[in-house]
């Protein structure tokens, strides 16, 4: 599989140097320094589409009308992967302090605007894709609850756009660390689903298994959130993306 990676903070030094990245990948390391460059590169490669399809039932007549995603050229991704979410709306979030660190109660309504209508974009997009996210830990009266890392309310319902939320983990076998996704919603684990319920409630971390079980379902592509701290295994786990579809 073709896979572009759009690395915003440099987390994919543990995957290797650049030429390892192409070498393994396919395609070179994307690394945009701010919100504008990444919208500006995306824009290149996909095209935004209107599709129609008639449908009909018991003598009702109707025209599917829906926005799609079409790449533009040769460069046709079979998975892109965005390491991190978190670090690219901050970088939407430098655009609105203007400088001095600082939101107005609009900027914030705004901040949700754009996010929402970014994520329904992306999620378009005609392949599988990766978006890596931090965590945050809120404290609630039913006990710790991990939301994802991204200022603003967006956090709160960010996992409806995605068809697989998974949250690292890790557990120790006879001395060894072994990195797991959490993929069963508890209260800890709110965000957490798998929409073709065919996955474990605790599996090991590789997205093989991931891309048959939407395979399997019939789906065209898989979109996948998956959320952890740092050094939980989010951008080494991009090693386990096969090689061939």
């Amino acid at each position: 599989m073709e896979t572009l990676v759009f690395d915003l903070e440099r987390g994919t030094k543990v995957i290797g140097s650049k030429k390892e990245i192409l070498d393994r990948f396919g395609m070179p390391l994307m690394e945009p320094d701010s919100w504008n460059d990444f919208k500006r590169l995306l824009g290149q490669i996909y095209k935004t589409e209107v599709t129609k399809e008639e449908k009909s039932f018991h003598g009702i007549e109707y025209t599917d009308r829906r926005e799609t995603m079409t790449a533009r050229g040769d460069a046709d991704p079979d998975v892109v992967v965005i390491d991190t979410i978190s670090e690219l709306s901050k970088k939407y979030q430098r655009i609105l302090t203007h400088g001095d660190d600082i939101m107005e109660i609009q900027d914030w309504g705004k901040m949700k605007t754009v996010l929402d209508k970014f994520l329904e974009k992306i999620t378009k997009i005609p392949c599988h894709l990766i978006a890596n996210c931090h965590s945050k830990i809120k404290d609630t009266q039913r006990g710790v609850k991990i939301l994802p890392y991204i200022d603003g309310s967006t956090k709160e319902d960010i996992s409806k756009w995605f068809d697989f939320v998974f949250y690292t983990d890790t557990m120790v076998k006879k001395g060894k660390r072994h990195f797991v996704w959490r993929t069963e919603r508890t209260n800890q684990f709110a965000h957490a689903k798998d929409r073709t319920q065919m996955l474990g409630s605790v599996i090991k971390q590789d997205y093989a298994p991931v891309f048959e079980a939407a395979k399997k379902k019939g789906w065209d592509s898989a979109k996948i959130l998956v959320i952890g701290e740092p050094g939980s295994g989010k951008t080494l786990s991009l090693t386990t993306i096969p090689k061939e579809d």
